[in-house]
């Protein structure tokens, strides 16, 4: 049915008020799309038409002259488009969501598979230890596993994309073109709620480091040729910093989101919608529930399940919605074999020699860096700190500096007493005790016995505190 709104009226087309009216028991079987205006279109199935999608063929995956891939199909047969690249825009930024077993993983095991056969250089991320993604390891030219690789990932992406920066800016160019010189770099990061969430364990100075990288990528790298991609079980923007620009950003690029626990990631995705069209949870089964459950419970029966939605997803671009579903993979002994086909249907695109440089040289660095501040200890607020960070560099060819960590307490004491011994009043004010945001009396306190047991500094006199080597000091009045 083709439907259009009163003059001066939007359209507004809920799915569960349609179905009522209609007559339809289950509301997953009326699809909505609208124009985001006045009109729109409404069919009804008789059954659910996602139920049976085929395996991914190369064809599939190829890039049209708009730089689009095949990634599955529309609820009406048509294929579900997914952009790697916009030739206006250059690079772009994709938000992936959903809960375990939502089909999350297939569709990006499915996009890095489209990227090698599109000659596109994929570096991934995967922060729980390499679990989520095990088929990309080996088969992308870097496979980081963990959270300490990630965040070095990040980092070494960072650098290559201020190489380019500079060269670009050299050569008085304003934008990419794809293979001249550079190839297109899509950076996948996956669980990045285990890196960047609150309630994630980790300390904070680890988090804002992750999350500060993310948020100035995601907004830079674009006319370089570097496009991110992020994903997780439940992505909430207060997390990701920058949330307005990443949420700007992430509608040039696409939303999937698949089956979610959380409500809060479901007003996102709304939010990211610029239609009228009402985007429902995901179930977990095709046509389990409503009214099946309803004469179950009447009967004192219990209610027959039906095949899994995995892979299933609402696909937002441009601000508007549609449901989708990805090709079918087929799991054997752990692994999807007809992914690792499509993976490995083509050589592993990789960065020029200068460009592996110097993700090699910011790499090194910056693990070094996300080691120590995960090792961190907690200090008397609960909260963790870790060493400075070194700033020695490797030989090798001149490259932007890998993006530094967060300046930790103990950084910013060994920073006050780098001119000279401080007494303890002074290191306190130094430090920003008594400011908006500044650290406590006692946490000083305890920084310093810390530094001192750790032989970083030593007592210089009463209350006098100074580097090793620098303790000549008058007594504190």
């Amino acid at each position: 049915m083709r439907v259009e709104a009163a003059d001066s009226e939007l359209l507004t087309l809920p799915r569960r008020k349609l179905a009522r009216a209609l007559g339809v028991e289950d509301p997953e079987l009326v699809m909505v799309e609208t124009d985001g205006m006045a009109r729109g279109v409404v069919t009804v199935y008789r059954e659910h038409p996602l139920l049976t999608v085929r395996e991914a063929t190369p064809d599939d995956l190829r890039m049209d002259a708009r730089g689009r891939i095949a990634i599955g199909l529309r609820h009406d047969g048509r294929p579900a488009r997914w952009p790697l690249y916009d030739p206006e825009l250059g690079a772009l930024t994709d938000l992936l969501v959903g809960a375990p077993g939502s089909g999350k993983s297939v569709t990006l095991l499915t996009l890095l598979a489209a990227e090698r056969i599109n000659g596109v250089v994929s570096i991934v991320a995967d922060a729980q230890d390499g679990m989520s993604l095990p088929e990309a390891a080996g088969r992308v030219a870097h496979f980081g596993a963990g959270q300490a690789q990630s965040a070095a990932t990040l980092a070494a992406v960072s650098a290559v994309a201020s190489y380019r920066q500079q060269e670009s800016a050299a050569r008085g160019w304003g934008s990419f073109v794809l293979g001249k010189p550079w190839r297109l770099v899509i950076l996948t990061m996956d669980e990045i709620n285990r890196m960047i969430a609150e309630d994630s364990g980790l300390p904070q100075e680890f988090r804002k480091w992750v999350a500060g990288m993310l948020g100035a990528g995601q907004i830079t790298w674009r006319k370089v040729g570097v496009g991110v991609r992020i994903a997780g079980q439940s992505i909430h923007l207060q997390d990701l910093a920058h949330s307005e620009k990443i949420r700007a950003n992430a509608k040039q690029g696409s939303v999937w989101l698949g089956r979610v626990n959380s409500s809060m990631t479901r007003s996102m995705a709304a939010d990211m919608s610029s239609g009228n069209t009402e985007i429902t949870p995901v179930p977990k089964y095709f046509g389990a529930g409503g009214a099946e459950e309803l004469e179950a419970a009447w009967g004192g029966e219990e209610a027959p399940t039906g095949p899994v939605t995995a892979g299933t997803a609402w696909l937002i671009q441009s601000g508007q919605p549609y449901l989708s579903r990805v090709w079918r993979a087929i799991k054997r002994e752990r692994t999807y074999p007809g992914l690792i086909d499509l993976m490995e249907s083509a050589p592993v695109p990789d960065f020029t020699p200068e460009e592996a440089a110097v993700f090699r040289q910011a790499y090194a660095e910056a693990l070094a860096a996300a080691e120590r501040l995960l090792g961190g200890e907690a200090d008397e607020d609960g909260g963790r700190e870790a060493a400075p960070p070194r700033r020695e560099r490797s030989a090798g060819p001149a490259a932007p500096s890998v993006p530094a960590p967060p300046r930790t307490l103990r950084d910013q004491v060994l920073e006050a007493l780098a001119g000279g011994p401080l007494r303890t009043r002074e290191i306190r004010a130094a430090v920003g005790v008594g400011t908006e945001g500044g650290p406590a009396s006692g946490s000083v306190d305890n920084a310093l016995s810390k530094l001192q047991d750790e032989g970083l500094v030593v007592r210089a006199g009463h209350g006098v505190w100074a580097l090793p080597g620098h303790q000549d000091t008058p007594q504190e009045d």
